[in-house]
């Protein structure tokens, strides 16, 4: 049973995540930006992010013990928060560090 819910609690967490760097991707773009370095950093930061997680099958999904149906999705939405850069990541292990109980 525990192990249920920890498998639970962490595909909430990294759904979390991936729908924030969605929405902030949608963000980026509604705000309209003209410039085409802006775009270009995008679709590299994109492009990379999901490049990497695919090619070295990373998948947090996969680390939380979660098989999905199709194979590469947890891969592709792990890549789009690695594509968000270093700041997503030190969120992320900030928070889960807050919840370690001491011990």
């Amino acid at each position: 049973m525990f192990e249920e819910g920890a498998q639970i609690f962490w595909a909430v967490v990294f759904g979390a995540f991936i729908v924030e760097a969605i929405v902030e991707i949608i963000k980026r773009i509604e705000a309209k930006e003209r410039a085409w370095q802006y775009w270009a950093s995008l679709a590299v930061g994109l492009g990379l992010g999901v490049l990497v997680a695919v090619n070295y099958d990373i998948d947090l999904f996969a680390v939380a013990g979660l098989e999905g149906r199709l194979p590469f999705v947890g891969a592709i939405l792990t890549g789009l928060i690695m594509s968000r850069g270093a700041n997503v990541v030190s969120d992320l292990l900030g928070r889960i560090n807050a919840w370690k109980v001491p011990g």
